[in-house]
């Protein structure tokens, strides 16, 4: 993989703001009390007990019950194996499996006099595997959020590979270390689906080698349930537990009761509509709120914080979110920290300032996210996503998309993406196969595949097209394409690797855009015998591209996004027992 750019797995502002706090000057923090601070057991353990960041705010009453990930996991049927399958299947599975996939699934024909194939039939056929499937539902996940899924057959079966097929929707229950071939039951907490990614690579080192018998369904898991969330206070109290309760309900205004103190111990917690996807963001938020809402005390307090902000090692993300809490009251001190000299001092200020909604923080984030080799750029351009209505974030984030430094242009081109910007055009690929996504840049040039949380390909830059003489063949011989020197399109041949009946040659265009749409949608033709889609899963066009940018047969580099090991092959595995709360 020569060709292919690595990118760094990109840390949150959450990560960055406990390695400001765990780092402050003359702090030791040994682990035992980190452990008592966890357990709410001793508050005076926290680094942060002197600071004006940690008096007096909620987070100095308690902590977060329930933030660990919780594994779920279930048995499911993957089809569209060709003769790669196979029937075997536990007896205690099976009963279950055929209830599940009769209750997902419509199994009656709509065509008179055409019996309807069962699931009994689908489990026995070579077209089909059975599998596990297992994934992690997020901390604080909210019903309808989507998480990756890895799915694996079952050993001793003789499936010989998942490459090409597609999970039926499978339930996923709580784990429990139960042996292989044994039903899992329990609450249906989530939901998976979807075609099976492999890792398109195979050869070199453990990193990219290739397993036929594991897969990941990016993004293919789907939360049913709400998971719980309470604040604990260290020691029970009635009157904390209402001031917590209304502290956090003031701030947060939402149709719906925020927080609700249902016993003098803890308050439970919902997480607010707009920080669906920022749950990270809200609960460090909720932990920097002060109780007291006496304007002479926050006036004062926001006084204290700035000064703070200015010392050397001062935990400024904790800070930045203190003053945030105040409210825009705060923006008075925020806006003398603005163009401080200091990077820490004027980004974090920045970052609170442009949550506050003041258009003059997004300026000068912009300056940060402009900065080459600036210490703060990522997080500024991150930031920079969440700059609602403002336009001058957008002008800046598209102006960044033609930045010399292909790092920085995903970035952009990421925060683009959740700001729906319209620069961006995405053209859904056969339903739920990938997204497209066509990325204007007159810079570096390159295909970018994402293989954690959703399916896309990007294409940065205009006019990426194929280049002849090209050859290319698909380990599988699924799909093979070929254009001499001087022709004017390519030619295509599509076998069907079950039956190994090959296609007449079809010419194809050399323009990318149009290449990867026709690899990728459904199988069919048109009326003339002109090729409207190849059926081509998702990890069989991306090894395609990869091949074709490898031997120079594209004019475009390739990167692909290249998470942490965890996130591509599965969920670690917990030495204690997993989480079990909803």
């Amino acid at each position: 993989m020569a060709s292919t750019m690595i990118l760094l797995r990109r840390c949150g502002v959450d990560l960055a703001a406990v390695i400001v706090l765990c780092s402050i000057a003359g702090c030791v923090w040994s682990g035992e009390d980190k452990k008592r601070y966890d357990l709410g057991v001793d508050a005076t353990a926290h680094p942060l007990a002197k600071s004006a960041a940690f008096r007096d705010t909620i987070g100095s009453l308690g902590y977060f019950d329930g933030l660990g990930p919780m594994r779920v996991r279930g048995y499911g049927l993957v089809v569209g194996l060709g003769k790669n399958g196979s029937s075997d299947c536990p007896r205690r599975v099976y009963g279950r499996l055929v209830q599940s996939i009769y209750k997902q699934h419509q199994f009656r024909s709509n065509v008179v006099g055409t019996k309807g194939i069962s699931p009994e039939q689908l489990i026995a056929d070579l077209d089909t595997a059975v599998v596990v499937v297992q994934g992690e539902v997020p901390p604080v996940a909210v019903r309808g959020e989507r998480f990756d899924v890895v799915v694996t057959a079952l050993p001793g079966t003789q499936t010989k590979s998942l490459r090409g097929g597609r999970l039926f929707t499978a339930d996923l229950q709580v784990y429990r270390p139960f042996p292989s071939g044994v039903a899992i039951m329990g609450q249906v907490l989530a939901q998976a689906a979807g075609p099976v990614f492999l890792n398109p690579f195979s050869g070199g080192d453990a990193a990219t080698e290739s397993n036929p018998l594991e897969g990941v369904v990016v993004g293919g898991g789907g939360v049913m349930k709400d998971r719980r969330l309470r604040f604990v206070l260290n020691t029970p109290s009635y009157r904390l537990v209402r001031k917590t309760q209304d502290r956090i309900n003031a701030r947060f205004t939402s149709p719906r009761k925020i927080a609700d103190a249902v016993s003098p111990s803890f308050v439970q917690i919902e997480l607010p509509v707009e920080y669906h996807g920022a749950a990270g963001h809200f609960l460090d938020l909720v932990k920097a709120l002060f109780l007291s809402r006496d304007p002479q005390f926050e006036a004062t307090r926001a006084r204290k914080l700035a000064e703070e902000m200015l010392r050397p090692g001062a935990p400024h993300a904790r800070i930045a979110l203190c003053l945030e809490g105040l409210g825009r009251s705060a923006l008075g001190v925020l806006d003398e920290l603005y163009a401080h000299r200091d990077d820490d001092v004027s980004f974090h200020a920045s970052v609170a300032g442009l949550r506050l909604g003041d258009h003059v923080a997004c300026d000068r984030l912009v300056l940060h996210a402009e900065e080459d080799h600036g210490s703060h750029r990522f997080q500024a351009i991150r930031a920079l996503a969440e700059a609602k209505g403002m336009a001058t974030a957008a002008i800046a984030l598209r102006g960044l998309l033609n930045d010399t430094d292909p790092r920085v242009q995903v970035a952009a081109y990421e925060a683009l993406l959740k700001r729906n910007d319209r620069t961006i055009a995405s053209k859904g690929i056969a339903q739920d196969n990938f997204l497209l996504d066509l990325v204007p840049t007159s810079s570096n040039k390159f295909v970018y595949v994402k293989r954690t949380g959703s399916r896309r390909i990007a294409l940065f830059g205009t006019d990426l097209r194929c280049q002849p003489p090209l050859l290319y063949r698909s380990p599988d011989g699924s799909i093979t394409m070929n254009a001499a020197t001087g022709a004017k399109t390519l030619t295509i041949l599509r076998t069907v690797v079950a039956s190994g009946t090959t296609s007449s040659p079809m010419s194809a265009p050399f323009a990318l855009p149009r290449l990867i749409e026709l690899l990728g949608k459904q199988a069919a033709v048109d009326v003339d015998g002109t090729p409207l889609g190849l059926g081509l899963d998702y990890g069989a066009i991306v090894r395609a591209l990869y091949q074709l940018a490898h031997a120079e047969s594209i004019n475009a580099r390739f990167i692909l996004e290249q998470p942490n090991a965890s996130e591509l092959f599965g969920p670690t595995r917990p030495a204690g027992r997993p989480e079990s709360e909803l």
